[in-house]
This record gives C-alpha cells, structure tokens and sequence, in this order.
C-alpha cells in the first residue's frame, strides 16, 4: 500500500482491503440464513433435504459470485490507479 506524505495509509485502499475481508463473515452468515430458511420449508412441507441443500448452495454461490465481482472492481480500480501514476 502506498503512504502519503505524513506516513498514513490511503483511506480508500484501507477500505476497500477491509471491505473485502468482511466477505467471509458475510459467507457464513449468508449461509446459515439460507440453510435454516431451507430446513423451515422442508419440514413444512415435508421435503427433506431438498430446500435445505438447494438453498444453501444458493446462498453460498451468490456470496462468491458477488465477493468475485467487488474483487475485481477492486483490482481493476488499483490497476488503473497505478497506470496514472506511472504515465
């Protein structure tokens, strides 16, 4: 990471460093969401295992899907940073 004048962290690569490790709170949150969400249809419905591994998977393929396209807006964006600055 690049250091300003005074020695401090760009704020906005700090941020987005952050941002992208929070992903993996989110993966497991998602993903129990979408697990008990599926148990409480199957046991209403009496369709064991269905919903419950179909929705987990769901969730978990969203999550990565997103956490993907966030990684290479970032990646994209600090490539582009790093072109300006050195032409």
């Amino acid at each position: 990471m690049k250091k300003t004048r005074r020695g401090r962290l760009k704020t906005g690569t700090l941020n987005r460093i952050i941002l992208l490790s929070a992903w993996s709170f989110t993966l497991v949150i998602s993903s129990f969401l979408f697990l008990f969400v599926g148990r409480w249809i199957d046991v209403k419905f009496n369709t064991e295992p269905t919903f419950m591994l179909g929705l987990f998977v769901l969730g978990i393929g969203l999550c990565i899907a997103r956490m993907y396209t966030d990684y290479t807006k970032a990646r994209d964006e600090l490539n582009d940073r790093r072109y300006r600055t050195q032409h």
